[in-house]
């Protein structure tokens, strides 16, 4: 994994919010909901609404950074938490800000 940080400018961000909302645009996912993943993802959850006209929107506060490069052994969601209930029939993009995971 690269130890490389990248920060956005607010144009390189509008930029990269418009880019990947045309991605997911034309992959033919069209979400009901989107997730916004606090803290992070809310910025880029709010663009991405706008960008795809999805109005609704819920946000999860997820602890798992305790600093730079560093991590808590799992997860853990914080309250208030979305009733699963309200989102079992709904297609859902769930938006963060952080991509530091090789997964190859």
């Amino acid at each position: 994994m690269s130890q490389d940080r990248e920060i956005m400018t607010w144009e390189s961000f509008g930029v990269a919010s418009r880019e990947l909302a045309i991605k997911v645009a034309e992959s033919g996912y069209e979400p009901d909901i989107i997730l916004a993943i606090a803290r992070g993802g809310l910025l880029s959850a709010g663009a991405l609404g706008y960008a795809l006209s999805v109005k609704n929107t819920y946000t999860m506060n997820v602890e798992f950074y305790t600093g730079v490069n560093e991590r808590l052994a799992v997860p853990m969601i914080l309250p208030p938490v979305p009733s699963l209930v309200d989102l079992k029939d709904s297609k859902i993009l769930i938006v963060d800000d952080v991509a530091d995971t090789d997964t190859r």
